[in-house]
């Protein structure tokens, strides 16, 4: 009787939203809130949840909110009973601090058992800001001195990172620490869901659901991964367009949750956009984004009287802290991921045309190029938008070139050969063999790959940057996604509008390129280089000597590039501009970033255009060295269709014929030439 009613209790905290899929994942505990930058590093070194439980001791469990403490609680206390021991559950929120030992009394009573069966106290959703919150810690520690107790602490994500505060009680408390999930973990949240849902293929809903909580600068919990997933059941799409509506689709799965009491009117949610846009302008001019509650709740009163809209301000505050959209911080009250301000910005600037020039002439959007995502994303069709970015894109990449001072006419890689030694043939050959080219590494393999540069100590910084005209470089780069998330949602834009866009990407491309050039002596020797407000590190294997390095580092130049922007640039609507502009460049150096960009992602009819490309390069020329080997890490890391594959080994092996045999365009017999038999083992 009692495991069917923790059972319940475990199943009530998993679910987010009706008919949602009951998913448990094991959390990633750490002892240290010193966070690795790969997210399978923390979870190799994680504590399994189960020493705790057999070994029960006094804790603090630290994380911001929404990583899942409660749900981990009553896991303890399901996984418990289920071990022959009690452990009392308290929610910190409904209880005070003078009758705790009350508390405990009745709820051990209730359940039919004494207090000599608890092994330990749980008490969640305790804070440290709250006035209650250590007198009750207090209470309940003098009062069970000899029965652990485990504190579920809710912490803001500012403060989290930050050596934590002592306990100024009689007892020692272990402090452990709930991460974020690594790509492996949420592959598991997106499989069980899709398995009762169906929403789409497994790979591609992972992708999807991974590349928008990087987007969105959200933490990787699995709570935002089941809002993610609840909107994808009716509004799955695997381009990562159109941003702008899905948040609207998470504010309406958010706005139509249970919690709003019954006697209050729901929002309207237009309404909110409308209002919370005012609201976000003035954050934005003034640059203050904490605020009372009073003050929230007078200035929207304000303005809703001011455009005679009927709406509950009250409700709609408690709907976003419901929902912790905006989170209270000690004494004020702030929104708790920055994309929040820039939707509501952005939604704002569609309405107020002095607010868009303002955001544009101010150039605050380059310090969040998500605003200019979401202005751009309302209709697709906003020409002023790609008119200003163009001119402002060229005028940044002009102060980066009279700086570095190097121009595409240098054009280094035209100058390098592809001149491979036996053992790079051999090792070619190898990878190109048909044993090797019909199987594919292991999900969890190609999931830590696509990990590696992820950095999920980004979203416990959530505050509003700004805007540094000196650093000029780091405002190119900004520019640069800016411009190309632009472009992305621009599909009713005129053609011409477009394709000018474009071309200044392609050049500001070049930029960075030249700038890494530059920079290459010294990743060469130190690992790591700066420039004009950015910097750069080397990661991975560039071998052991400098001159290792040197080579290394030019030949990933390009890749490196496109490796940068191409999330912000690519959607499948956008293939026709990426063909037009890769027939007709004519300066290699772009052309082969279009090229890159085009195996990268794989658009319908790419194969055809890549294979024209090979066919048109010289058998020794870099270009073809570089697809080659992105073809093949496309095919050894991606995650691809069978059909994918097929078409990725069949050009890796295009390319190496051609080099081998210097045929245009190698025919099939050159193509099965090149490969020799291997034996079955790998």
């Amino acid at each position: 009787m009692l495991r069917a009613k923790f059972k319940e209790n475990l199943d009530n905290s998993l679910q987010a939203f009706s008919s949602q899929p009951i998913i448990w994942v094991d959390p990633v505990i750490s002892n240290t809130n010193e966070i690795s930058q790969n997210p399978d590093e923390n979870y190799t070194r994680r504590i399994d949840v189960i020493e705790i439980i057999n070994n029960p001791e006094s804790i603090i469990f630290n994380s911001p909110p929404q990583f899942g403490l409660t749900s981990l609680a009553h896991y303890i206390v399901l996984q418990s009973w289920e071990r022959g021991n009690f452990l009392l559950y308290l929610d910190s929120h409904k209880t005070k601090s003078q009758n705790i030992h009350n508390v405990v009394v009745r709820e051990t009573e209730t359940l039919g058992l004494k207090i000599s069966d608890i092994k330990a106290i749980i008490i969640d959703s305790w804070n440290s800001y709250e006035l209650d919150s250590f007198k009750k810690l207090k209470n309940l520690s003098d009062s069970y001195k000899n029965i652990p107790i485990i504190v579920m602490h809710t912490i803001e994500d500012a403060k989290f990172l930050k050596e934590p505060n002592d306990i100024k009680i009689e007892r020692h408390f272990k402090h452990l620490f709930l991460l974020a999930l690594p790509r492996t973990q949420i592959r598991k949240v997106v499989a069980e869901y899709n398995k009762v849902k169906e929403i789409g293929i497994e790979d591609n809903l992972l992708t999807k659901v991974v590349s928008d909580l990087d987007v969105l600068n959200i933490h990787r919990t699995p709570m935002n991964c089941l809002t993610l997933l609840k909107v994808a059941e009716k509004y799955f799409d695997e381009s990562p367009i159109n941003r702008t509506d899905m948040i609207e689709k998470v504010l309406f799965v958010l706005f139509n949750m249970d919690g709003i009491p019954r006697y209050k009117s729901k929002p309207d949610l237009k309404d909110c956009e409308y209002v919370l846009g005012r609201y976000c302008e003035n954050m934005m001019r003034t640059d203050k984004y904490c605020f009372s509650r009073d003050s929230f709740v007078n200035e929207l009163k304000t303005f809703c009287k001011e455009k005679l809209i009927d709406l509950e301000v009250e409700v709609v505050l408690d709907v976003l802290v419901l929902n912790h959209i905006i989170v209270k911080q000690e004494f004020e009250y702030c929104f708790r991921s920055s994309f929040w301000v820039y939707y509501f910005a952005a939604k704002r600037m569609h309405n107020d045309k002095d607010f868009a020039d303002y955001i544009f002439s101010s150039k605050k959007y380059i310090s969040c190029p998500e605003i200019i995502e979401f202005y751009t994303g309302i209709d697709r069709n906003k020409i002023d938008a790609l008119e200003i970015l163009t001119k402002d894109i060229k005028e940044t990449a002009n102060i980066v070139n009279s700086k570095v001072r190097l121009t595409g006419e240098m054009n280094i890689f035209s100058q390098i050969r592809w001149q491979p030694t036996e053992e790079q043939i051999q090792n070619a050959q190898n990878q190109l063999s048909e044993n090797v080219l019909s199987s594919g590494l292991p999900d969890e393999i190609k999931d830590q790959h696509a990990d590696r540069t992820y950095n999920q100590i980004r979203p416990y910084n959530q505050s509003i940057q700004a805007f540094f005209e000196e650093y000029s470089l780091h405002n190119l780069m900004q520019n640069i996604r800016a411009s190309s998330r632009a472009l992305r949602n621009s599909d009713y834009v005129n053609p011409e509008a477009k394709r000018e866009i474009f071309n200044q990407i392609l050049q500001s491309w070049e930029q960075i390129s030249n700038v890494l050039l530059a920079l290459t002596p010294i990743l060469a020797d130190k690992g790591r280089a700066g420039f004009d407000g950015h910097s750069f590190t080397l990661q991975g294997d560039f071998g052991d000597t400098f001159e290792k390095r040197l080579n290394r580092i030019i030949q990933v130049n390009m890749t490196n590039v496109v490796g940068f922007f191409k999330d912000d640039i690519y959607s499948s609507k956008i293939a026709p501009l990426l063909y037009e502009h890769f027939a007709n460049s004519t300066n290699p150096n772009s052309k082969h970033k279009i090229a890159l960009l085009l195996v990268f992602c794989r658009p319908r009819e790419w194969r055809k255009h890549i294979h024209e490309y090979i066919v048109n390069l010289n058998k020794n020329s870099f270009f073809l060295y570089d697809i080659h080997n992105i073809l093949i890490a496309k095919y050894n890391f991606d995650f691809t269709t069978e059909e994918e594959r097929r078409e990725i080994s069949l050009l890796a092996k295009v390319c190496f014929a051609k080099h081998e045999f210097g045929s245009k365009n190698p025919s099939p017999a050159e193509i099965k030439r090149v490969i020799l038999p291997k034996s079955k083992t790998r």
